[in-house]
């Protein structure tokens, strides 16, 4: 079984704010992060996974987790910025999805969602980044086995996918900033349990592609930026801070949302907030 894992560090064990760290990330912050992998990876192994691939560059494409520490039977796609995960590697084929160290949407420090987009809707319902890796994965084919991260984080996934994704917590979200952490040790178990039982239940699993059509909606902080995003053709505007793409395609529609983005945090949006 071949297992493709998504690595995030603000939901990593321990983990409450990145403020301050340099671009790297905070070693620390790092090191957690990788041994939350690594009980994944143990955990998938015990119920018969023997392959595993980590797409290293969620905070958008800055590499975190530490090589040196990371479990012997991961390999890791690294490189030019990844933005959920590089999608040449999915077109493989992969047997499942692990999430690992999500994180509630709006986030504990910076996040693959720029601080200037308030909401991202995927067919009229709010998500979040661990949502959007799962519609993606599974606009290849991919099941979505397991989410670990913060309670919040966990519990919207589930919701979302009805119930069909194992989750591991490893802490409670209070604010932003702000989270009552467990103990490594116990979270590392709530972990290992999780991807177990996760790979068990693997034969029954189903991708979470979203239904066709799809509509993805982002409201943006300023009005301004969500103009200057549409003048993207073939964006849908409001006339206010939302812009809209719809496709037949999930894939179609996570290219749009990655220009949009690109745009949004781009020169030409530049000293549009408060504007």
């Amino acid at each position: 079984m071949r297992i493709l894992i998504s690595a995030d560090v603000e939901g990593a064990s321990g983990v409450v704010s990145l403020d301050g760290c340099d671009a790297d990330g905070c070693l620390a912050a790092r090191r957690w992060l990788t041994g939350d992998v690594n009980a994944a990876v143990e955990g998938a192994m015990e119920a018969g996974a023997t392959s595993f691939v980590l797409h290293d560059g969620l905070r958008q494409g800055q590499e975190t987790v530490l090589l040196d520490e990371l479990h012997p039977a991961v390999e890791v796609v690294r490189g030019r910025p990844i933005i959920l995960f590089e999608e040449a590697d999915l077109a493989r084929g992969y047997d499942g999805l692990f999430l690992v160290g999500m994180h509630k949407r709006g986030g504990q420090g910076r996040s693959l969602l720029p601080s200037m987009v308030a909401e991202v809707r995927l067919n009229g319902q709010a998500v979040g980044e661990p949502e959007l890796a799962a519609a993606l994965a599974g606009a290849y084919g991919i099941p979505t086995l397991l989410v670990t991260g913060d309670d919040r984080a966990c519990l919207d996934v589930q919701r979302w996918s009805g119930g069909k994704v194992e989750a591991g917590v490893v802490k409670y979200a209070l604010s932003r900033g702000t989270a009552r952490c467990l103990p490594l040790i116990e979270a590392r178990e709530r972990i290992r349990t999780a991807a177990r039982q996760a790979v068990e239940r693997a034969a029954k699993a189903r991708p979470l592609a979203p239904s066709s059509p799809v509509t993805l909606e982002v409201e943006f902080a300023e009005r301004e930026v969500a103009r200057r995003v549409a003048w993207m053709p073939p964006l849908g505007y409001d006339g206010d801070r939302t812009v809209r793409y719809t496709n037949g395609d999930y894939r179609q529609a996570h290219r749009a949302l990655l220009a949009m983005l690109a745009i949004a945090t781009s020169p030409l949006a530049a000293g549009c907030q408060n504007a």
